[in-house]
């Protein structure tokens, strides 16, 4: 692949010339500050190596939780170095295998990672996909503390990393978060600096004042608290996701940035892990309300980690139009970045928030993929 060089801030726009990408050579568009117009052309994916594939549950720091653990690499791959392992994290709504393996042709992102010859992961928090569900999200949400801080979520990320580096005999790895889950994959590396290489930021957040954002989330009663009446858990609906992607493609452009089946088959996957949910009258599926009282917390400036503390690489990306790490937001997670060695910041153009399941997405999995193994 001919690989643009990325130092410091860029920002650039990138669309695939064809929305299949398997099977063909994929020519992307590369307008950059150092790049402009620059072609970048991707690998034939018909050469790709074939997979294996494992599901564990394996123990977490806490008696009878178990955490689901996807691993894939290439076939016949025999041992595993630091540089080529990677952990993928979800965010506050979609667990790991349809954030990260989304069974479509062409659109699993841990496919495309091991498909280059790296050793993948993909870890679900407590509360998410196969995942032990805490004893607050089998009953009733009201009038219980939401469910599955981030700070426990830390706790499952090293029971993870432990267990890779365990299983490898290596020190340390490479970790990638998408949304909530770069807040809890940098507050491990914050936590763990040892045992990260590098981390990838992928519509990342960080702390600032945002008054109208902790309103919708806050005691209208006593001011500066958590609203005791959002409860432990929450049901979310297709029509709920569906309208947070669907706000953020400027009108008219949907069916030129993601497709129909993509979308249906995000939350039929989804559904999966979730039987009772599809049952209801409006099938759902239950979400920890942990992530939400940490996003409550961010908007008040109080941040879940001290990201000065982080020294490794780190690269930060999203799309320029994601509605939730906004333009203030992303650049706040750069500039307290003050120590990370080496740190790079990307913008894809025309892509949202959920850029893994829209036409831009080999750009996205490839500027991560090349920061990774720089």
């Amino acid at each position: 692949m001919i690989r643009g060089v990325l130092k410091g801030r860029v920002r650039y726009r990138a669309k695939l010339a064809h929305p299949a990408w398997v099977g063909l050579k994929n020519l992307r568009r590369c307008a950059s500050s150092q790049n402009p117009g620059k072609i970048l052309i991707g690998e034939d994916t018909l050469a790709k190596p074939k997979l294996f594939r494992k599901d564990h549950l394996i123990d977490s720091h806490d008696e009878g939780v178990k955490l689901h653990l996807r691993e894939k690499k290439p076939r016949g791959m025999k041992k595993s170095e630091a540089a080529g392992t990677l952990l993928m994290v979800h965010g506050q709504s979609t667990p790991a295998p349809v954030a990260f393996d989304l069974p479509l042709p062409g659109y699993s992102w841990m496919d495309f990672a091991a498909s280059r010859g790296f050793h993948v992961y993909a870890l679900c928090i407590r509360g998410y996909g196969p995942s032990t569900r805490p004893p607050e999200m089998l009953r009733s949400p009201a009038g219980h503390p939401p469910a599955v801080r981030g700070i426990t979520a830390v706790r499952d990320i090293d029971a993870a990393v432990r267990f890779i580096c365990g299983q490898n005999a290596i020190g340390k790895l490479n970790l990638l978060g998408w949304s909530w889950g770069t807040t809890t994959t940098a507050a491990f590396t914050a936590g763990k600096q040892s045992r990260v290489r590098r981390l990838a930021l992928y519509a990342p957040f960080y702390a600032y004042d945002n008054p109208q954002a902790a309103a919708l989330w806050e005691d209208p009663a006593r001011p500066g608290r958590w609203d005791p009446r959002k409860g432990a858990w929450r049901w979310v609906t297709e029509a709920y996701q569906r309208e947070r992607w669907d706000g953020s493609i400027p009108r008219g452009q949907h069916a030129k940035w993601r497709t129909e089946a993509a979308i249906k088959r995000f939350w039929s996957e989804q559904q999966k892990f979730d039987p009772e949910g599809a049952k209801r009258k409006t099938p759902a599926v239950r979400v920890p309300n942990g992530a939400m009282a940490d996003s409550y917390d961010r908007a008040r400036n109080k941040p879940l980690y001290d990201a000065g503390r982080i020294t490794c690489p780190v690269l930060t990306i999203r799309g320029d139009h994601d509605r939730s790490s906004t333009d203030p937001v992303f650049a706040a997670v750069y500039r307290a970045l003050v120590n990370s060695r080496g740190k790079r910041s990307i913008t894809l153009g025309d892509a949202t928030h959920f850029a893994q399941y829209e036409w831009c997405r080999e750009a996205l999995f490839s500027e991560v993929q090349n920061f990774i193994e720089g």
